[in-house]
């Protein structure tokens, strides 16, 4: 007896937390993407992607937007709230975008009340806009029926191959920590999509340049390991395609806390995809090519290295390994060694599969 009455409070009590659930859910719009752009240094337009779900089945989401202006994000927040037809929330926030112009004047007090919010996860994808976040978030696109999704799938998937992955708490620890300046990657909207190219570089919480597609590939070479993406080189006037089945890195410190130096140690392994007019078929000839790979991703490594120095900005986190390496670091001398300290970087290439050329 006391256990099926067990059993029956438990059922009431399910049930009850279900249709509550269900009831909320129904009476909030769900902000998934956000950006904002620069009107003046006391102003920012805000634009909230908050899809529409009528009910019913097979019915298909009803693209919504709302921009307002305002101080803060809560006053923009509150604009838009006034034109929603349901109570916004920003739970389940997916894109933070923040234009070009935005990041120029700085970014701490747009990232700050995320990183204190207790409902917003530390997984959202942060982006930096090349024109208008309005016009990005309320243009059509062909390839989806709802800019926020197309979004977080491009910042997720696509963008993730050629460039370091950039998240909320990735963005608060390299903003708030030592020896490490954050990064994010640009976007822009080109027609009916949205294009990917490059890397915005900050020092501090301010955009101060940038890299190119192919710089940011090899940035995230130098960054971390990882797979995926295809890379081309010239040789003997073809044009090479390699696919990167492998890439390492390893950091080496030597010298003193005075006087450090680094090398730079990375393993690249490689299938060549395509190569017009190119033929492979003696372990001579891949070697030849494996070397022009190798003398290619070198001088651009240590190029990209030298523009960071030259920035002052450490995106690599070289500070935090020289730091870490040598004990009782004096870290307020750090800002006056970077620009100066010896960097080398040693690259192993192996073509490990010529695929349809050999």
């Amino acid at each position: 007896m006391k256990k099926a009455l067990f059993w029956t409070v438990i059922a009431v009590i399910l049930l009850f937390n279900y249709n509550l659930e269900t009831k909320v859910l129904e009476d909030i719009q769900i902000i998934t993407a956000t950006g904002y752009d620069y009107v003046d240094k006391d102003t920012l337009r805000g634009t909230t992607d908050a899809p529409f779900y009528p009910q019913g089945q097979d019915v298909k989401p009803i693209n919504a937007s709302f921009t307002a202006s305002g101080h803060t994000i809560h006053d923009i927040r509150q604009q838009s709230q006034r034109e929603a037809q349901r109570n916004l929330g920003a739970g389940r926030l997916q894109s933070f975008l923040i234009s070009k112009e935005v990041a120029k004047h700085g970014v701490k007090h747009l990232i700050d009340p995320l990183g204190r919010s207790t409902y917003i996860g530390r997984d959202i994808k942060l982006a930096v806009v090349d024109g208008s976040t309005e016009k990005l978030l309320t243009a059509d696109y062909s390839n989806s029926q709802v800019t926020s999704r197309y979004l977080s799938d491009l910042l997720e998937e696509s963008i993730s191959r050629l460039a370091p992955e950039t998240e909320l708490h990735t963005f608060l620890a390299q903003l708030d920590g030592f020896g490490q300046e954050p990064f994010l990657p640009i976007i822009k909207q080109r027609d009916d999509h949205i294009r990917y190219m490059g890397l915005a570089l900050f020092k501090d919480d301010k955009y101060v340049d940038e890299l190119s597609v192919q710089d940011s590939y090899i940035f995230k070479m130098l960054h971390e390991k990882f797979k995926h993406g295809i890379y081309e080189i010239k040789y003997k006037g073809a044009y090479i395609a390699i696919e990167n089945l492998q890439s390492k890195v390893k950091y080496s410190v030597s010298g003193t806390a005075a006087k450090p130096r680094l090398t730079i140690h990375v393993t690249l392994r490689g299938k060549v995809q395509e190569g017009y007019g190119l033929t492979l078929h003696t372990k001579a000839k891949v070697h030849a090519v494996e070397k022009e790979w190798r003398k290619e991703m070198t001088t651009k490594a240590e190029k990209l290295i030298r523009k960071l120095q030259t920035l002052r900005t450490d995106s690599l986190g070289i500070g935090e390994r020289v730091r870490s390496h040598f004990r009782n670091f004096p870290k307020s001398s750090w800002e006056n060694l970077y620009p100066n300290v010896p960097i080398h970087v040693e690259v192993e290439t192996n073509i490990v599969n010529t695929g349809i050329i050999e």
